[in-house]
């Protein structure tokens, strides 16, 4: 995703994690700013997971560690109650030393038990916000145009290596694409195709040739970009057979 993308995707997010309870995405109004802002929710969403993970991790290796420390605080109590009461010889050195050692290990429990209750709280926070993200993300998917308007519009399309540039009209209708093309040299023909989990692929059937190429491609997160792969069927000497192609949505007028 390109820089602007990204920085627009990050100024919706700071907005989108802001909203109340009844707020609305009303001010994310086109389709790409909508897109953009769900990519920045789910990277954050990536993010928070990984912290979540982290966060789990340490939580077992903490306590862990302080039910050691308490079984040895166990143990050295059982040793110092035994000369105390009697059951094993009062060494009075040897006594003070597992007073010492108690006291130390008593600070180590503490210091355990407060790393281990920091560490739920964080747990309990990164789960607050998985969640808040998560409900963010499903607002945002309900705001988005059907599928039978996702593609549906006028595509400039670019053809490499050969740079060979052309206009594609798509229309959608569920996962059905159809539509008409004007290429460079006096190309047209049209397109019949599918889209499918944002992926693409287009029968080109050039007027004069028929059935010339197939194109694969996805579509990008800024709901306005497709970018893939091309292979022509009709081999003419010296020209690439194969290639990368990208179609950048046109802005439609009624678009400010």
């Amino acid at each position: 995703m390109s820089g602007p993308v990204l920085a627009g995707g990050a100024a919706a997010l700071a907005a989108l994690l802001a909203w109340g309870p009844g707020a609305s995405a009303q001010d994310l109004k086109r389709p790409e700013e909508q897109l953009a802002a769900i990519y920045s929710l789910k990277v954050q969403l990536e993010i928070e997971q990984r912290r979540l993970d982290e966060a789990l991790q340490r939580y077992g290796d903490q306590a862990r560690a302080r039910e050691e420390a308490r079984g040895r605080l166990q143990r050295l109590y059982d040793d110092l109650d035994g000369m105390v009461e009697g059951r094993a010889d009062a060494d009075p050195a040897l006594m003070q030393q597992r007073e010492n050692e108690i006291q130390k290990i008593e600070q180590e429990v503490a210091a355990l038990s407060q790393e281990t209750r920091r560490i739920r709280d964080d747990i309990r926070d990164a789960h607050a916000r998985i969640e808040l993200l998560s409900e963010r993300i499903s607002r945002l998917r309900k705001t988005l145009p059907s599928d039978t308007e996702a593609l549906t519009g006028a595509w400039d399309v670019t053809y490499l290596p050969s740079g060979d540039k052309g206009l594609f009209q798509l229309r959608q209708s569920g996962t059905l694409l159809v539509g008409e093309y004007t290429l460079e040299g006096g190309w047209k023909g049209s397109l019949q195709g599918t889209f499918v989990d944002g992926k693409v692929l287009l029968h080109r059937i050039d007027s004069k040739l028929g059935r010339s190429s197939d194109l694969e491609g996805i579509l990008a997160p800024d709901g306005r970009t497709l970018r893939g792969t091309w292979q022509n069927f009709i081999l003419s000497g010296g020209e690439a057979t194969s290639g990368q192609w990208v179609a950048k949505k046109k802005q439609e007028k009624s678009e400010p």
